[in-house]
Formats: C-alpha cells, sequence, structure tokens
C-alpha cells in the first residue's frame, strides 16, 4: 500500500484555534482521563508566527526501525503505528528515533505512546470543532485543499465579517 492510500490525520494549521479539544477527547478514549500530557496528538504553539499547529504521527516508521524490543509495529488495516505494551521496556529508543517529536513515553505507564488512529475512528478528528483535523489519504487531502481553495474563489466560502 503506498502513502498515496493510506489514511492518516491530515492537518490544516491555519484553522487550528489552540483549543486543545483534541488533546483532551484523545487522553480519555486511551485513559479515561482529560490530560493532555498522555494525548497522543500534542498542539504546539509557534510564537513567531503566532499560530497552533496540532501534531501526531505521520506514519514513517523510524521508531519501528529504533525499537530494540521489537515492540513498535504497524497495523495491517490502518496503518497505524501500534506499540505493544506488554513489550516496550520504555527505553526511549523511538523517542529518540521520531524526527517529529510525537512518540513519548506514558509518565505512569513507563510505555511508550503514540497516535493509534483510534483503531480508524480518531476521535481528535471528529471532535475538532474548527476542522483543522481530517482522517483521509494524502491524495484526498490535496483534492479537499484544492476544492477549498476554489469554493473561496469563488464566493461559496464567505468570510466572517470583520469586527468593527
Amino acid at each position: 500500500m503506498s502513502i498515496q492510500q493510506i489514511k492518516r490525520i491530515q492537518v490544516q494549521k491555519e484553522k487550528c484555534n489552540g483549543c486543545r479539544i483534541c488533546e483532551l477527547r484523545c487522553s480519555f478514549q486511551h485513559d479515561l482521563v482529560y490530560s493532555p500530557s498522555i494525548s497522543r496528538i500534542n498542539v504546539y504553539k509557534e510564537e513567531i508566527e503566532g499560530i497552533t499547529i496540532p501534531k501526531t504521527c505521520v506514519i514513517c516508521g523510524k521508531c519501528i526501525e529504533s525499537c530494540p524490543e521489537v515492540a513498535i509495529s504497524k497495523n495491517e488495516i490502518t496503518g497505524a503505528i501500534e506499540i505493544n505494551e506488554e513489550k516496550c521496556t520504555g527505553c526511549q529508543e523511538c523517542v529518540l528515533a521520531c524526527p517529529y517529536g510525537v512518540m513519548k513515553i506514558h509518565p505512569e505507564m513507563n510505555v511508550a505512546i503514540t497516535c493509534d488512529l483510534c483503531s480508524g475512528n480518531p476521535q481528535c478528528v471528529k471532535y475538532c470543532p474548527e476542522e483543522a483535523l481530517h482522517y483521509m489519504t494524502t491524495k484526498d487531502f490535496i483534492s479537499y485543499k484544492q476544492k477549498e481553495k476554489e469554493d473561496k474563489e469563488s464566493g461559496k466560502i464567505k468570510r466572517p465579517p470583520a469586527v468593527q
């Protein structure tokens, strides 16, 4: 399966308002608590640009290659990265190998955590009030953004009125 066919979380950073609902919903989905520190998606604030950017696993596989315990694999159905908590020793090799800074160690369980796409139903996408997160293939996301641009240019998408 090519990268163009794998569904993953696509981010429109220009739509993110920094509410962090995605983080809260993620931590609740996985750990039944509302705690951004154990969320598999994290919202980072870029001070210079004045924007917030949700970051999550892009499924590059560097963590799989780095794991000395063979505790990390790719789900054959969803393509998501999965951690076998029984094999994971919390050595942090995957954290060091992650070029995107999204792999981390659960502070209470001492095992690696990253986005597992909620078994194909990512809760962060479902609950994002600004629709800044999308679960689709890269090809579909490119088409979506192109249509959105065309709609904006044709006036089908109206901007809110300026504050007086």
